[in-house]
């Protein structure tokens, strides 16, 4: 089965991609599609902890929390864009892990999809 791979680089709250990237993902993954999740940018900060949205929005970092639930194990973060925003992995959820450019170009090669938001 083809492999996807989703990259978000947009902030949570600016627009409806970082919403569409959540069910896309869990939709792949219901169905039985691999799928990762790649956070760039300001990709990163729909992990953030502790988020506060406006009325009306769903907090993007609660829904990362479901992802085990349907096998999505693998989240990875920019290195040098987890460096650049002032953050670590500890204001994080979901457990991603941080790769720099040499281990995102491999995984860029290994899925056989990319979809960008």
């Amino acid at each position: 089965m083809k492999s996807t791979l989703i990259i978000n680089s947009k902030p949570p709250y600016s627009s409806l991609s970082a919403k569409e990237s959540q069910d896309t993902s869990l939709a792949f993954a219901a169905f039985g599609v691999p799928v990762a999740l790649l956070f760039v940018g300001d990709g990163i900060f729909q992990l953030l902890n502790n988020q506060q949205p406006a009325p009306g929005q769903k907090n993007t970092a609660a829904a990362v929390d479901s992802y085990s639930l349907y096998e999505i194990d693998e989240l990875y973060v920019s290195e040098a864009d987890l460096m650049n925003r002032g953050l670590s992995l500890g204001d994080l959820v979901g457990n991603p892990k941080a790769i720099n450019n040499a281990e995102m170009k491999a995984l860029l090669a290994r899925f056989d999809n990319l979809l960008t938001y």
